[in-house]
């Protein structure tokens, strides 16, 4: 049996509250340098709700970080609306957090610097503030390595500080940009174990970016597939899958099997002829 697809203007579920993250009709135009434009994303519409797993899956170039980095306020939107917790987004704010591909971590500054950067920034005391970094480093799963530097570190263990530093200042939302992409495939499948287990703990609101279908289909409850250039969503897909999640249950499970065969299918799909 296919997937279940729901139209791309995704409604809420029947009793659901407002969203957590309402997208409407939005759309992202470059300037090129040779004085033309580049359509990156045309005309979305998504409602994320409060607690949710969502991912955003689609071919290179497809305009899915640049969405993200919309949701985040690092880049205006040419048209179109986006609110968080019903605010209007006009700029980047502590109510969302960014996880990115690249870790971007101080090199001068310890695992535990590193981390409490943050919360020394909000004003908070040395003591508190490494008493609750060091919360966080256990809870990435780091305990020990407080004293070390980024240069000491893999990339998965990068990766986990990044994680930790962001999850320091409470953000609602967590807006994470192909986070394990330049892992290993051993230390990629690990980090999304323990990021679905600290989901699990904290259901904070998740949207999540990837090109890779079986990372969307293990992590998320909804995936939102995104057609080429220009990017406009396609289909967005419910994982009925039941949580907590096993990988090893799952790879055996015929629904994920499903899932990832269909979802395959319709990234490998040509771009479908849309009215501009």
């Amino acid at each position: 049996m296919s997937a279940t697809l729901t139209p791309p203007a995704s409604a809420a579920p029947s009793g659901s509250t407002a969203p957590m993250i309402a997208i409407a009709d939005l759309s992202k135009t470059f300037r090129r340098r040779d004085g033309g434009t580049h359509l990156a994303l045309d005309r979305i519409a998504l409602d994320v709700h409060e607690g949710e797993f969502v991912s955003i899956l689609g071919p290179s170039g497809c305009g899915k970080s640049t969405l993200l980095y919309m949701v985040g306020g690092f880049v205006e939107p040419s048209s179109g609306t986006i609110a968080v917790g019903g605010r209007p987004v006009t700029g980047p704010g502590p109510d969302r957090g960014p996880v990115f591909q690249e870790f971007a971590l101080f090199p001068w500054k310890t695992v535990l610097g590193n981390v409490a950067y943050g919360l020394r920034e909000a004003g908070l005391g040395r003591s508190a503030a490494e008493a609750q970094a060091r919360q966080l480093i256990e809870r990435v799963g780091l305990k020990g390595y407080e004293s070390f530097y980024p240069k000491e570190l893999s990339g998965g263990m990068k990766q986990r500080v990044a994680i930790a530093r962001t999850l320091a200042y409470g953000p609602a939302i967590l807006l994470m940009d192909e986070p394990f992409g330049a892992l290993d495939a051993h230390t990629r499948v690990r980090l999304q174990n323990e990021l679905l287990g600290l989901w699990e703990r904290d259901r904070k609101t998740v949207l999540f970016v990837t090109h890779a279908v079986d990372e969307a289909v293990f992590l998320s409850d909804r995936v939102v597939v995104m057609s080429r250039q220009p990017g406009r969503i396609k289909a967005i897909v419910p994982v009925d899958l039941p949580r907590p999640r096993r990988r090893e249950e799952l790879l055996l499970d015929p629904r994920y099997q499903r899932l990832v065969i269909d979802l395959e299918a319709m990234i490998e799909d040509p771009p479908e002829d849309l009215p501009a």
